[in-house]
């Protein structure tokens, strides 16, 4: 039942640049769980186009900023390597399918708006909450469970974030299925010093470049009895202040290249929420505000010509980075292709997952508090992975995600893509199993891959105290013929009729919409 197809590999890269590349896997995999030149003549070609066409033409203005056309030859010039990045073999993209480059293209959109948004709207005086991550904006093969918002603030500021959550009876005491409606699963705040992938350079997870400062999650957030909370947000806590606080300063560890740590004194560029949904039927989005204390009432400055330049440039660099980094990452940090670095394994194994751990805070901005495990899978249309996990203390989030090679979640509006631990219960012999494949095997415990033949597979668990060796969470996988998996799980697994699963999917259209807010 074995399928032995062997993707084409791309061009290694050489034996000494694997021996540079090889200790950065184990930074990467912890942080996870993370041209043409274009002058003036085009744009004079478009503004002198015929008046055929009903669009008024305006000559070119002599006296235009030329910050303004620098900035836009550079986001252009941006634009056109992002481009190239999800086909030229050098940038090592994933294989150039139809389906790979159409999903390619959408994701290099999804990169460009909330780049764009990052770069002109996140101002460090004027804070607000963005979706750092999207039903259109997919990236860091992101928890289709969890909605992600982040304000760009200054480490030298004090800012103040209020909040609202619904019953918040299950954060005080891991029950499940407690009231209704409810706040979600898991809420983790933090501090952060840099967004991952902006230089393009998968070196930076050794630089200690993205890491966390300061955390703050459901279990330890002080809440009234209406739900409602402050978190004050600053260098230092202030004399006297006993409430929710977040640091923007700190000195923290940081792992170099020969294996020794070094302490270095950081500052916040980024604050980071995740909200983790578990019961989509009755989980609900917190209300949130921030604001940075001693820039309330004041006006936002008019943007100029050097600013706006400054913004287009950098979002083009910032784009192309983006596209390359990620692709690196799953080359070299990753290896979905195959072993690249030669020491005879792949860091995320075929069809398979490796053990649950906990992220290497100083590589970087991983969830704190979480523990991962990640494999990859590569499977035939009429094949199937199913996967045992036994938690022998139940963990009070558990997710089971797919993605795909460019790192993005499948639709998890349209598809059962992934599976919460309140979708996927505990079967009778104590464990969870899910069935990973394309065509539906009428069980329950089935995760979509969406007609991907080949992607990755992440869990995610978080408990309110850290399980002991013994009741680690342990993972096996069994490939088998998708009509054969009820050889492999236990005997009383439910059926799920076609209806039914419909009704699964227009549940999960219904949360994501509530999620999102789209209105």
């Amino acid at each position: 039942m074995q399928h032995s197809s062997q993707p084409a590999q791309p061009p290694h890269r050489p034996r000494a640049e694997h021996a540079l590349l090889a200790p950065l896997v184990g930074l990467v995999l912890a942080a996870l769980f993370v041209g043409c030149s274009f002058g003036r003549a085009p744009i004079e070609e478009a503004r002198s186009a015929s008046p055929e066409s009903g669009i008024e033409v305006h000559p070119v203005i002599a006296s235009e900023p030329p910050a303004l056309t620098e900035g836009w030859t550079g986001f252009l010039q941006g634009l056109e390597r992002a481009r190239r990045n999800l086909e030229d073999p050098s940038a090592y993209p994933p294989e150039p399918t139809d389906r790979n480059l159409a999903e390619g293209y959408r994701y290099l959109l999804g990169h460009l708006a909330r780049i764009i948004e990052a770069e002109t709207e996140g101002h460090p005086d004027f804070p607000y909450f963005r979706r750092s991550v999207s039903m259109m904006a997919k990236w860091t093969i992101e928890n289709p469970d969890t909605m992600y918002l982040s304000a760009t603030i200054d480490a030298a500021g004090t800012y103040r974030i209020r909040g609202q959550a619904l019953d918040t009876t299950g954060w005080r005491t891991s029950e499940p299925g407690v009231g209704y409606p409810r706040a979600p699963r898991v809420v983790i705040f933090q501090t952060t010093t840099a967004v991952v992938g902006q230089t393009g350079r998968l070196e930076e997870m050794a630089e200690c470049r993205n890491q966390t400062l300061d955390a703050l999650d459901q279990f330890l957030l002080e809440i009234d009895d209406d739900g409602r909370f402050e978190i004050l947000v600053a260098a230092e806590r202030p004399e006297g202040y006993a409430g929710n606080f977040l640091a923007t300063r700190a000195e923290l560890p940081c792992r170099n290249a020969g294996g020794g740590i070094t302490i270095q004194a950081r500052e916040a560029t980024q604050l980071n929420v995740r909200e983790i949904f578990s019961d989509w039927d009755a989980e609900m989005p917190l209300d949130l505000e921030i604001v940075r204390l001693d820039k309330r009432g004041e006006s936002r400055p008019p943007r100029t010509p050097e600013e706006m330049g400054r913004h287009l440039d950098e979002i083009g660099r910032r784009l192309a980075n983006q596209i390359v980094f990620w692709n690196l990452l799953h080359e070299f940090g990753l290896e979905v292709r195959g072993d690249r670095d030669d020491d005879g394994r792949t860091a995320f194994p075929m069809n398979a997952l490796n053990p649950p751990a906990p992220p290497f805070i100083a590589g970087g901005t991983a969830g704190a508090g979480q523990l991962y495990a990640a494999g990859s899978f590569e499977l035939a249309e009429d094949e199937a992975l199913v996967v045992r996990v036994a938690a022998p203390a139940e963990p009070h989030y558990i997710g089971f995600q797919l993605g795909n090679l460019w790192g993005e979640g499948p639709d998890q509006a349209n598809y059962v893509s992934s599976l919460t631990g309140t979708q996927n219960p505990v079967a009778s012999d104590g464990a969870r199993w899910y069935v990973v494949s394309a065509r539906d095997p009428g069980t329950a415990g089935w995760v979509d891959t969406t007609g991907l033949p080949k992607g990755t597979i992440g869990m995610r668990f978080i408990y309110r105290d850290p399980p002991a060796a013994g009741d680690m969470p342990t993972i096996e996988t069994f490939r088998v013929r998708t009509d054969e998996v009820r050889t492999v799980l236990p005997t009383d697994t439910p059926s799920v009729t076609p209806d039914a699963r419909r009704q699964q999917v227009h549940a999960r259209q219904l949360h994501i919409q509530r999620r999102w807010r789209q209105y």
